[in-house]
């Protein structure tokens, strides 16, 4: 009898496995006032809605997703044609069932069978809808109030309130469903509450707060959440941080990559999605200082292995244009290159005493260096009876290195130390890809700027000189 218990258990733990199985996943959509045969079902990835799947129509307005391999858990999304208006739906790990009811002429009312995250969401929205109503009706109020030269308190602490009950209502969700995914978007769009410092004068409450701010930005966001990667809040909460909360300066960017990154460790799409798009953004962008976070992330991140689905020929790539750009990142003291003039006497960069060097690498050939030398001459003309040397490298090699001299006279560059070198050894140390390329030095050799346009050369060295004036008035007090 036990024998025979025992079967009767295993055949049905068979069963449910097999069942289970054969249809991990069914969402049944009805929509109605929908004429169209097609339904298209996508997901949010980060900056992106990709599409997962092309339903045709059961019946009118009736559409099914099924399938045996359940889609991974994140915000979703049901396209409408021809209209291209959605409808967005919660698949979470436990809802495997569930149908969907809305129309088409209003598809912000959907309504649930199955899924109590979806119930909870659009429960939600529907509250909000509900309490936009009042708080438009109170702000009209209180205009009409100000137009009329009066004060309409009591709607101002009815507002007060409402944004009061709206708060609580968020917490009481979150706190009794904290594994929802509507926890999760709710948590993740919501503000952070910044202290008041009060009592300290009004300048450091300031700097306080937004200190604060940008220490807690992330605090309300679970970054291990599996499905982080497929909500519609993450990619703008992370691109609002990385270009208005911090400074653009590279060294802040930095702190915060590695700021952000640690947190996704453990969460493999986020993590790898958000690593990829940091490296392609600062390895595409042409603002001076840039490529440092490139450099950073190659270094700190694809070559320390925590990037090991790369396979090992890109890892290569990378390494080789780090290796090209780390010589040369602003701040860097920039390599002792030897070049020659036109009677080979050897320039060496070092020896080369001045407070600030202009070091430009152009080609006679290079129709941006024609158009930009024009600027470089009056620039070096203007400046250099204040300490300016500017060393000019011609980059054509071998054979075609003579015709950097008559290039010189033609672009009239005779006042500039120009030099050049028909073996390119300065490449094993300065890797020119592209000209014309100007590095501005200081007296020890390390570079303060690159890359500057030549029309913007006169403008941005005459910022590095009163940086550099302001700096001297701070030391003497």
């Amino acid at each position: 009898m036990k024998q025979l218990y025992k079967l009767f258990i295993i055949g049905f733990a068979l069963f449910s496995y097999f069942g289970l199985e054969a249809q991990a996943y069914k969402i049944t959509f009805n929509i109605k006032n929908y004429d169209n045969d097609t339904l298209i079902v996508g997901n949010y990835y980060g900056e992106r809605q990709i599409v997962k799947d092309t339903l045709f129509k059961v019946s009118k307005g009736q559409f099914v997703w099924k399938g045996d391999e359940k889609p991974a858990q994140g915000v979703y999304l049901a396209l409408m044609k021809s209209s291209n208006t959605f409808i967005q739906f919660m698949l979470n790990e436990a809802e495997n069932q569930f149908s969907m009811t809305t129309d088409y002429l209003d598809p912000s009312h959907a309504k649930f069978k199955g899924s109590h995250d979806n119930d909870l969401f659009y429960g939600y929205m529907d509250y909000l809808r509900e309490q936009r109503v009042v708080a438009d009706t109170l702000r009209a109020r209180m205009e009409r109030a100000t137009k009329a030269g009066q004060e309409d308190k009591v709607s101002q602490e009815a507002l007060e309130m409402l944004d009061k009950n709206v708060k609580a209502k968020q917490k009481e969700l979150i706190e009794k469903n904290p594994t929802s995914l509507t926890a999760l978007l709710l948590r993740g769009t919501g503000d952070i509450d910044v202290p008041s410092f009060e009592g300290l004068p009004e300048d450091t409450i300031k700097t306080r707060r937004y200190y604060y701010y940008k220490e807690h930005y992330f605090d309300n966001i679970d970054m291990q959440h599996p499905g982080l990667i497929r909500t519609p809040f993450i990619y703008q909460k992370i691109d609002t941080y990385m270009s208005k909360v911090i400074n653009q300066h590279p060294d802040t960017i930095i702190k915060a990559i590695d700021f952000i990154l640690p947190k996704m460790e453990g969460n493999t799409e986020a993590y790898r999605y958000f690593l990829a798009e940091l490296l392609n953004k600062y390895a595409s962008m042409k603002m001076v200082g840039y490529d440092a976070m490139y450099v950073h992330l190659v270094d700190n991140y694809y070559l320390k292995g925590k990037a090991p689905w790369i396979n090992e020929e890109n890892v290569t790539k990378m390494r080789e244009n780090a290796n090209d750009l780390r010589p040369i990142l602003i701040g860097k003291k920039m390599p002792d290159i030897t070049t020659y003039k036109e009677d080979g006497t050897p320039v060496r960069l070092w020896n080369i005493q001045s407070p600030y060097t202009v070091v430009l690498f152009w080609a006679p050939d290079c129709g941006h260096c024609q158009k930009s030398m024009p600027d470089i001459v009056a620039f070096y003309k203007k400046y250099k009876d204040q300490g300016v040397q500017l060393l000019s490298i011609c980059t054509k090699p071998g054979e075609k290195t003579p015709t950097c001299w008559p290039a010189i006279e033609k672009e009239h560059m005779g006042d500039f130390i120009n030099t050049a070198d028909e073996y390119g050894r300065y490449n094993k140390s300065v890797k020119i890809k592209a000209t014309p390329k100007l590095f501005i030095l200081d007296e020890k050799k390390e570079i303060l700027l690159k890359d500057i346009p030549a029309e913007e050369l006169d403008k941005v060295f005459q910022e590095i000189l009163n940086i550099e004036k302001n700096k001297m008035k701070f030391e003497k007090n």
